[in-house]
């Protein structure tokens, strides 16, 4: 049985982020203390303030998906903002199923920190982002988000297609493993398949594949390919854990809510 040596929570108790605030609610079990309260409000009023009238931040694709999974970590129910937020990222999104160009925009220099997606290709990345958060607002089973999944399904299994990088792969798991009917999918299978071909017999995936959201995004998983690597993954965690209980160097607190999201799903934390 793996063991965890250092408490992993200790980085979340005071912490106002968004991942803060989500840790402190969902696993600390702050959510009636004053100063969650009081960090709450102040969390989701900072994420809300200036949308535009149209529904997105700044007219950037890459700030309101941003805020979207603030609000995820934080309000989590959807609401107006929300829900206008959703209509223009989709509406984006649905440019790129039909090839129409949308503007690019730089995912390098720290701009997607503390999120679940990594930098690659941009329609991808625009692609993985709209239908995770979709998910996450209860949008799963809309007509235009089940034909944005049949389009990167599509974009996973044609024959003679370069596959997509790791990065960019990355981006597509992380929608696929989120839906409940997605997340069995061949273009799923494909890419746990993938990756069960270059992890080490450390646990890692090499230095191209993202550890932390990959062992994040197999952890939802129940097939039995995805739980051989995250087994293997888990282990390597264990050994690498900081003594102040968190994983990571650059983004501590992040990486290691991607551990003790994934260890939780697999009940290993409780």
């Amino acid at each position: 049985m793996m063991k965890i040596r250092y408490n992993p929570y200790a980085i979340f108790a005071y912490n106002p982020s968004p991942v803060g605030i989500y840790a402190r609610k969902k696993w600390l079990d702050q959510e009636q203390t004053p100063q969650w309260k009081l960090d709450f409000q102040r969390v989701a009023q900072a994420l809300l303030a200036g949308q535009s009238p149209g529904g997105s931040w700044q007219g950037s694709i890459v700030e309101t998906v941003r805020r979207l999974f603030g609000l995820h970590l934080t309000i989590r129910e959807p609401n107006q903002p929300i829900d206008a937020a959703l209509d223009w990222l989709v509406a984006r999104a649905l440019c790129v199923t039909k090839g129409q160009s949308i503007p690019g925009e730089d995912l390098g220099s720290g701009r997607i920190h503390s999120l679940p997606f990594t930098p690659g290709d941009f329609h991808l990345f625009v692609m993985g982002a709209t239908l995770f958060l979709a998910n996450a607002f209860g949008r799963a089973h809309d007509t235009s988000v089940l034909g944005m999944y049949e389009w990167l399904s599509l974009r996973v299994l044609t024959k003679g297609r370069h596959p997509p990088g790791w990065s960019s792969a990355n981006n597509i798991l992380r929608a696929l493993v989120v839906h409940p009917v997605y997340s069995r999918d061949a273009a799923t299978k494909r890419l746990v398949t993938r990756l069960s071909r270059v992890q080490e017999e450390s646990g890692r995936w090499g230095k191209a594949v993202p550890l932390y959201q990959t062992v994040n995004a197999l952890a939802h998983l129940d097939s039995e390919a995805a739980e051989r690597q995250v087994r293997r993954a888990f282990e390597y965690l264990a050994e690498t854990q900081h003594t102040d209980g968190t994983w990571g160097r650059a983004q501590r607190e992040w990486d290691t809510f991607l551990v003790v999201h994934a260890l939780r799903k697999k009940g290993i934390l409780k």
